[in-house]
């Protein structure tokens, strides 16, 4: 699609040089990509509904409180706490999401966490202010508390998330664990950015009358963003009604024993 789009301006730009030129052979060109080209990026199998991913991040929490594992307990709280948050604030892009300090960014008020940035640190250049949902605040407490110094015994910084080697974690270390924990916990991987397709689907799904608030939720400028969820939430929605469909079809259509298989063929 991307060759097809830079021919087919180069087209139009060739054109509007010389319309008397013979034009017909990269016209050829431009029609055969734009026969040929399919979306690689076919998210619909990768999505979740965001309650489903929510509900294993604090199930993940808990049992890593009550009973941690053997193995790198603390990275993988982290891990969890990460995916949980980013799930409940869809708002934040992965690059909000690496770069989040404490006392900067995530901020502790008496009514408990808010997540802010600057106009400059956002994508749309606006400033961005979200709420933290109260059930999260006892699980960035206990990671902030417990789970943090274990990660940074210097604590010589303020940014959030830590590695099990004590550094500040980067974009591309945060994006690698994020695929590769849902990929464990799901069967397949979620990156960072289907977390706001999950989303927006699960608004477009389980309150299409309300799917106007997805985007000041996610900070969508254009309304067709939206609609592109929507749309995605009906193809969704009408694949498991026809595979619904299909199952009760099946049972009304199915047929006898097999001990009475025989006498039906004669009949």
């Amino acid at each position: 699609w991307t060759k097809w789009g830079r021919i087919a301006e180069l087209l139009a730009v060739a054109k509007a040089f010389n319309s008397d030129q013979d034009w017909s052979w990269l016209r050829r060109l431009v029609r055969f990509l734009e026969t040929n080209s399919h979306d690689s990026k076919n998210k619909l199998p990768r999505l979740r509904p965001a309650g489903e991913i929510a509900a294993w991040g604090y199930k993940r929490m808990d049992d890593i409180i009550l009973d941690p594992p053997n193995r790198d307990p603390a990275s993988r709280y982290r891990d969890a706490l990460m995916i949980t948050l980013l799930i409940i604030c869809p708002t934040m892009r992965l690059k909000n999401l690496a770069m989040i300090e404490i006392g900067k960014h995530l901020i502790h008020l008496e009514e408990g966490y808010r997540l802010a940035f600057a106009r400059l640190e956002t994508k749309t250049r606006t400033p961005m202010s979200i709420p933290v949902p109260v059930s999260l605040w006892p699980y960035i407490d206990h990671y902030i508390e417990t789970i943090r110094p274990q990660l940074l015994p210097s604590n010589n910084t303020d940014r959030l998330w830590i590695t099990k080697y004590h550094l500040p974690m980067k974009g591309k270390a945060i994006y690698s664990r994020i695929t590769k924990t849902t990929e464990k916990a799901f069967g397949i991987s979620i990156n960072p950015h289907l977390f706001r397709d999950c989303a927006v689907t699960t608004v477009a799904i389980e309150d299409p009358a309300h799917i106007g608030i997805a985007a000041p939720i996610l900070g969508h400028t254009d309304p067709r963003t939206t609609e592109e969820h929507y749309i995605q939430a009906n193809a969704l929605v009408a694949g498991r009604k026809l595979r619904a469909s299909i199952e009760t079809l099946k049972d009304q259509l199915r047929l006898p024993a097999r001990t009475n298989y025989k006498d039906e063929k004669e009949t």
